[in-house]
Formats: structure tokens, sequence, C-alpha cells
């Protein structure tokens, strides 16, 4: 027994090692025109040619001829090779049909458009199969409907992408019947969505806007199924609008209380928020200036000691360079002060000061432009008027206008429009307040360095923006 065990694993060892001689060229050949995309390109050769080895397989387990075996891989890897070159061919006649296939199936266009993905790949499977029958003109015209029909996938599976979730929501907002009591929030829901549908029937490719309302239609369906069962809620109880409206004050009052403020709400909401708002933004000017407080006396703190250590071991000019130590200590405070007075010149919605490294910058965020546009507006000749003095303390400096952009519209747009903006405030200085031109210079970065979020309508006004940078003269940091 243990023989006819032994020789069984011989025998099923040998036929294993004549398998893989007979069949592991046409498996490899098989491997690369799957890697080729021939099962695409030419699919009726490549199916004979797989049908062939799927029967010289059978044959070969079957214990048949090999010679029968043999010449069914024979044909197999003949019809593969043809079906190699058909492919080659499809591939140059489909050219753009291709792309487009490739451009639906990055965005899975079978799972969000399968019925315009079947019809698709119905008439690329007839334009694969002219080809294959030597009729280029009728691939060509079946090529080019599946084009068409792969766009429109495509499209489909873009708007699916972006849009189902806001879908989904305003889908159940309706079921809900949230319109009997939120109706101009679920109408905004509507808008925002049939909005983002419409910027992708535009341009499907600069998915920034789109994305961004149907984040706003997602938030506004949320909104309202809320409001929806807050109202239900409010209806179903006694004293219920009081009990809300006094709810609304808790947190509000929790709010004042860390910043020891003491808020009344016997004139409504506005005036609590208001006072609440003006706190935040003191605290917050107070917070950057500290920090840029310490940030420099740290640097300095630093410097002092490297130089106490270096004159320590020296003998002599010890008092030359103390002296020389000082006064580059008066020359940061006598900065410090120069920048607290300019902070003070605007109010916290037109502009903040900041230090980077050696640089001042002067985020003008009263600096608004029409949408699209890079004209300098009446209404914005006082706050530039600002600006000037704010330059004036500073007379040695060179100065950088930076244009900047949110992230909606394409790439090379931005980078124009926030070019011919910042031309156009260094153009204002030049002739309207008596810069000199080689003291100025302008740049746009276009969207490519955000300070907030492109989410938000907030965060959007924050990254459209002129950044006025001013770089000192080396002998006003000494």
């Amino acid at each position: 027994m243990l023989l006819l065990a032994a020789s069984s694993v011989t025998l099923a060892q040998e036929a294993s090692d004549a398998r893989d001689v007979l069949f592991g060229e046409i498996e490899t050949q098989l491997e690369a025109a799957r890697a080729a995309q021939v099962d695409l390109l030419a699919p009726r050769g490549f199916a004979r040619a797989v049908e062939d080895v799927e029967r010289a397989s059978s044959d070969f387990d079957r214990g048949r001829n090999l010679n029968g075996v043999r010449e069914r891989i024979a044909a197999a890897s003949q019809t593969l090779s043809e079906a190699t070159r058909a492919a080659e061919i499809s591939r140059l006649t489909l050219e753009v049909p291709l792309r487009t296939r490739s451009d639906a199936v990055s965005v899975d266009a079978a799972k969000h458009a399968p019925e315009a993905w079947r019809k698709a790949e119905e008439r690329f499977y007839e334009a694969t199969t002219d080809v294959e029958r030597g009729d280029v003109g009728a691939a060509q015209r079946h090529g080019a409907e599946a084009e068409v029909l792969y766009r429109k996938a495509e499209l489909v599976a873009i708007k699916g992408n972006l849009l189902d979730p806001a879908r989904a929501l305003i889908a159940r907002a309706e079921e809900e019947r949230v319109e009997r009591w939120a109706p101009r929030t679920i109408e905004s829901a509507r808008r925002f969505l049939a909005q983002a549908e419409a910027e992708i029937e535009q341009n499907r490719y600069d998915t920034d806007l789109p994305r961004s309302l149907a984040s706003q239609a997602s938030y506004e369906a949320r909104h309202a199924l809320y409001l929806a069962e807050l109202i239900r809620t409010v209806e179903d109880r006694d004293h219920g609008i009081e009990e809300l409206i006094l709810g609304w004050e808790a947190p509000l009052r929790k709010m004042a209380a860390e910043l020891d403020v003491e808020p009344t709400f016997d004139k409504g909401f506005e005036p609590a928020l208001e006072e609440l708002l003006a706190t935040v933004q003191r605290r917050a000017a107070e917070t950057r200036r500290l920090d840029q407080e310490l940030g420099d006396r740290e640097t300095t703190i630093a410097t002092l000691t490297r130089e106490v250590e270096r004159l320590e071991g020296q003998l002599g000019g010890a008092s030359e360079e103390r002296i020389a130590l000082q006064r580059r200590v008066d020359a940061q405070a006598e900065l410090r002060a120069g920048l607290a007075t300019i902070e003070g010149m605007f109010a916290p919605d037109e502009a903040r000061v900041m230090r980077e490294g050696d640089d001042i910058v002067l985020r003008l965020m009263g600096l608004n432009f029409p949408v699209g546009r890079a004209t300098i507006e009446p209404n914005s000749y006082a706050l530039l008027e600002r600006v000037q003095q704010a330059i004036r303390m500073f007379p040695g400096a060179a100065m950088v206008v930076e244009g900047h952009t949110d992230s909606y519209g394409s790439d090379s747009a931005n980078f124009i429009l926030s070019q011919d903006r910042a031309d156009a405030v260094r153009q204002y200085f030049i002739s309207s307040m008596g810069v000199n031109p080689e003291q100025v210079s302008s740049i746009g970065y276009g969207e490519t360095r955000p300070v907030a979020t492109n989410d938000t309508t907030e965060g959007r006004a924050r990254n459209r923006r002129i950044d006025l940078v001013l770089r000192l003269d080396p002998a006003q940091l000494q």
C-alpha cells in the first residue's frame, strides 16, 4: 500500500510537470494579453483563444491524445496573436472612445450610471468587433456612439458622486413633510442642489463649486429636518416657544461667562451677540499681539545669550558690542510699538497686522473687488489712505502686493485675476499716493495660499484677499 501511495504521488507530480510544460507558455501569453487589454480591444478573438485553452485543458485532464492537446494550444496561440494585432488597431482607431471610457471608469460609472454604462459598453463592443472583422468605418461610427454614451455615463456618475447624499437628505425631508414647518429651509436645499447640478453640466471637471453647493444643500436639508422636529416638539408643549427661546439663551450665557461678559436679552439676541463678538475680537487681537511679543522676546533672549557667551570669551571691545546689542533690543521694542500703532488704525474687519520673520504683513480683508474684476472701488479709498499712513512709518521698507483668490474657477483664471488685482493695488499706490515704483512690486498667487477653508462662504471670503508685505530695511531691525 505504501508503494501504491508513493506511486500515486509520483504520477500526480509527473502530470503536474507535464501540464506546466504544455500550458506554461500559452498561460503567460494570455496574461500578457490581458495586461495589454486585448480582452477589451479584441474581445471575440480573445474569447476564442480562451475557449481553445479551456478545451485543451479538459482534454488533458481526461487523458486524451497529447497531440490533439498540443494542436488546440497552438490554435489558441495563433488566435491570440491575431487578437493582439487587432487590439493594436483598435487602440489607434478607438483612441478617443477608449480615453472617454477610462474617464468614466475613474468615476465608477458602472455603479452610479449602470444603464448608460451598459449601453456604452455594448457600442464599444460593436466597435471592437468591427475592427476584428476589418470594417474600420463601422468601428469609427460605433466608437463615436460609444464616446457619447460614455460621456453621458460619466456625467451621471459625477452627479451621483457629488449629489446623491444631498438628494437622499432632501428626499427624506420630503417624506417627513418638513415643508409644513420649514418651507424656506427645504426650498433653500433644493435651490443649492439645482445650482450644483447646473455647475456640473457646465464644467464637469471643475468640481470645487458644485461640491460646495452640494454640501450646502445637504446642510440645509439637515437643518430643515432639525427645524421641523424642533417646531413639532414646541407645538406639542405648553409654553413651548418660551422654552425654546430660553434654551437658545443658555449656551450664550455660558459663552459670556467664560469671557467675563454679562449679556442681556431684554432687547433680543442681537445686542448680546454683538457684545460677545466684539469681546472675542479684542481677545483674539490681544492674543496675536502677545504671541508676537513672546516670539520676539524669545528670539532676543536667545541672541543676547549667544552674544554674552561670545563676549565673555573676549578681552577687549566688549563694551562697544554690548552697546550694539542694546541698540538692537531698543530697535525691536520700537518695532513692536509701531506694529501696535498700525493695528490700532484698522477695525478688525478691515485689516490684520502680522509679523512673518523680519517682514510685516498687512492683510487687507476690507479691500474688496467686484466679482471676477480687478477694479478698486471708491468705498476702498479710505482704507487705502490708512494703509499709506502705516507704510510711512517704515520709509525704508520695500513693498510686495500679493493677490490671492478662493478655489472657485480654474487655476489659470485665478492666477490671472489675483495678479490683476495685485497690479491694480500697486498702481494705486504709485499713481494716487506717490509711492516710488521701484519700492513696490506685485505678485498673484491665485488659490495656492489659502488661509481658511474653501468649503464655507466665510472661509472663501477670507481667502479672497490682498496681503501687503513690508520688507524692512535691515537697519530698522538692528
